[in-house]
């Protein structure tokens, strides 16, 4: 947080050892090569399942292609978008939680991810593969219009990119700090904390914090006691939309093609 001029985006993965990674790439991956046109092809299958299901309306106005995966990304469903927020605090109370139970004895993690120049707007009406193939090899931001209660409460922001697998721990091209420990340039700038003089500059488009398990409880009590988060808020059940949540889990990340 160090102002305008270097704008962070913040992300909570209640498992430390899982890749910086859409959803999707992880469904693929268990069913094909994971390489560009296969992450095209699948996303527009399940595009054209989402319109058969009737979910790509919302007050009367049929939504786009990123926008209806957007809402299909907040409801659980694999698409090849990376959730964000513009909030650290939410990025880590998402560090705390999991469905997975086991998780709880886990290390979570915390990103910080540079912010992209480039965006795409709220209603682009262009589809996703005209999208996806005018990305080139960068990373956008997209943020998505409040179609739905987790749109608006999570405020829909993410990340899309095409493959790399030029680092093994991010499936999107985006670099992370090679070193470890007190070497990172996360760990120097926190050792300069209040010192006179610029930070130490970034040297990376992603900084990792690392919640330590034992500590998970305490932070997610602290979280919710400060800023009233809780599961059923950041998600809460889609009453206006029986079967969204339905149709998400039937196309979620380990569900088969």
């Amino acid at each position: 947080m160090y102002g305008v001029d270097e704008p962070w985006l913040w992300r909570g993965q209640a498992n430390s050892a899982y890749r910086i990674e859409p959803a999707l790439h992880t469904r693929v991956r268990a069913n094909a090569v994971l390489d560009d046109d296969n992450v095209l092809e699948y996303t527009s299958g399940l595009l054209r399942a989402a319109r058969r299901a009737a979910l790509d309306s919302h007050e009367g106005t049929q939504l786009p292609d990123m926008a209806l995966l957007g809402l299909l990304q907040h409801h659980g469903a694999a698409t090849p978008l990376i959730d964000v927020s513009l909030d650290p605090l939410v990025g880590l109370y998402m560090a705390t939680v999991s469905p997975n139970t086991e998780d709880d004895k886990r290390d979570g993690a915390l990103f910080a991810l540079r912010r992209p120049s480039e965006r795409v707007s709220d209603f682009d009406s262009r589809s996703f593969a005209e999208i996806y193939e005018s990305i080139g090899n960068h990373v956008v931001m997209y943020s998505a219009p409040d179609v739905s209660e987790r749109l608006r409460i999570q405020r829909g922001h993410f990340l899309l990119g095409p493959v790399s697998t030029a680092d093994a721990r991010v499936t999107i091209p985006l670099t992370l700090d090679t070193r470890t420990g007190s070497e990172t340039w996360l760990a120097r700038r926190m050792d300069r904390r209040g010192a006179a003089g610029p930070p130490p500059g970034a040297t990376s488009e992603v900084a990792v914090f690392r919640v330590t398990a034992k500590f998970k409880t305490a932070i997610r009590v602290w979280l919710e006691g400060r800023s009233g988060l809780t599961r059923d808020f950041v998600l809460p059940t889609s009453w206006h939309q029986p079967h969204l949540d339905r149709f998400a889990m039937a196309h979620g990340r380990q569900a088969a093609f």
